[in-house]
């Protein structure tokens, strides 16, 4: 029952947020386009030459140093997953679907969060809730390769390993969950800003 819920909140997340397929399969607004290049960029250059990059086609004149202006994560982590799992696709085409592959995934994770404080039930709800939340999907849909997807994904990802390192006190494997959250948090914050509304409740928690 468990895994036919789940696998039930990623098909109507992906369904959802795949309707922009209909008009084409392609890049939408500007940031997921410069997205596009600078991965593209790492996966042609190497990462050496990505953090040395000053990017002549962006804020002319002077060009744009795109490691210290942009979200490094989400560029290294594009670049990371294509030679594994293009599957014979051009990296366009592979950013076009990123975002819909972690915007539908991050419901297992929401469920695995949302279990640890208030069982399978209501983490059965809310991996539904999040499938079919409009401010969510909104920010997530095919084509959308920007920041929100892959940010949320590394935030609850690091959430839930953080209150299951607390709640379930086993030593040594609490301190790797508590320590694997905190890497998670941190390179979630390089993929989007708005990680910072999940470190608020955590200082507080302090």
């Amino acid at each position: 029952l468990v895994i036919g819920v789940l696998a039930l909140s990623v098909s109507i997340s992906m369904m959802i947020r795949s309707t922009p397929a209909s008009y084409g399969l392609e890049l939408f607004e500007f940031d997921p386009f410069f997205n596009f290049r600078a991965t593209e960029y790492i996966l042609e250059n190497g990462t050496d030459a990505y953090f040395n990059w000053i990017d002549e086609k962006s804020w002319h004149p002077y060009g744009r140093n795109v490691s210290e202006t942009s979200q490094v994560t989400l560029h290294l982590t594009a670049a990371s997953l294509y030679p594994l799992f293009n599957f014979g696709s051009s990296v366009y085409d592979f950013t076009i679907l990123l975002p819909l592959v972690f915007g539908s995934l991050t419901a297992v994770v929401v469920f695995a969060f949302v279990r640890v404080l208030g069982g399978t039930t209501a983490g059965l709800f809310a991996a539904l809730i999040f499938s079919i939340s409009v401010p969510i999907f909104t920010r997530g849909l095919i084509g959308w390769f920007k920041s929100e997807p892959l940010g949320l994904f590394f935030a609850f990802l690091a959430i839930y390993l953080f209150v299951s390192g607390f709640k379930f006190n086993k030593g040594k494997i609490s301190l790797i969950k508590l320590i694997t959250a905190g890497f998670f948090l941190s390179i979630g914050l390089s993929a989007w800003g708005g990680i910072l509304f999940f470190v608020i409740p955590i200082v507080l928690f302090y």
